[in-house]
């Protein structure tokens, strides 16, 4: 191969890669705007400025490009962000992933409402979702298992009550960021569900009083994904 044709080569590599990034970031405004049922592959090449059959080339169909969509975001945004070590204060480290938490949450609140409308419609983006949650689970479950070894957390089953605080979370961002509770008139407020979610997060944790974690500082955690 010559160098002109590896030139152009690369060059039709990185115009496609590029068309595809354009087809994902419009496929995610659609779906933010819209929700998953009355998302079409029309609107998103339409929003991309592209023809309806460059999306095939790319994506099989809908449920496709939105579960692309959905992982984008949780591993490039919620991992990236909100997976704080518990380094300092556990107290506050605790609010720190929770505040970059419901922060990406807050910037996606249309994509979790598709989200929660495509898990019901599609068994392929329920099960897409089940495992991102599952790895982000796992990785606050071992932080709990590490600060219990050292005496700054409580004992307790640190994959179910990692799953439980998880759940505590998305779904309070949900109902507060999305649905507008528990103060629909007002408007969310952020620093309010960070403040509650981090109290009660790191109050679910910390070790007894009196414990040999007494000596330091109470338990905190790593932040959970989103839903």
């Amino acid at each position: 191969m010559t160098v002109d044709q590896t030139t152009r080569r690369n060059q039709r590599r990185e115009q496609a890669e590029a068309t595809r990034r354009q087809l994902l970031e419009a496929a995610g405004d659609v779906f933010e705007r819209r929700g998953y049922r009355a998302t079409t592959v029309g609107a998103i090449t339409e929003r991309a400025d592209t023809a309806h059959g460059t999306f095939y080339l790319y994506f099989r169909n809908k449920e496709d490009v939105f579960c692309q969509v959905v992982e984008a975001v949780v591993v490039d945004e919620l991992v990236g962000t909100t997976m704080v070590p518990p380094d300092g204060s556990p107290r506050e480290a605790v609010e720190r992933g929770i505040r970059a938490f419901v922060e990406v949450f807050d910037q996606h609140r249309g994509l979790w409402r598709a989200l929660l409308e495509g898990m019901l419609l599609s068994p392929r983006v329920r099960e897409l979702w089940l495992r991102l949650r599952r790895d982000l689970v796992m990785r606050i479950a071992h932080a709990f298992e590490v600060q219990q070894r050292s005496g700054r957390a409580r004992p307790f089953d640190a994959t179910m009550v990692a799953h439980s605080l998880a759940a505590m979370a998305e779904w309070s961002a949900f109902t507060h960021l999305v649905l507008g509770e528990p103060d629909p008139e007002g408007g969310p407020d952020r620093e309010a569900l960070v403040a509650t979610l981090a109290d009660l997060w790191h109050h679910a944790v910390r070790a007894t009083p009196g414990s040999e974690a007494e000596a330091g500082e109470d338990g905190g955690g790593q932040m959970p994904p989103s839903a």
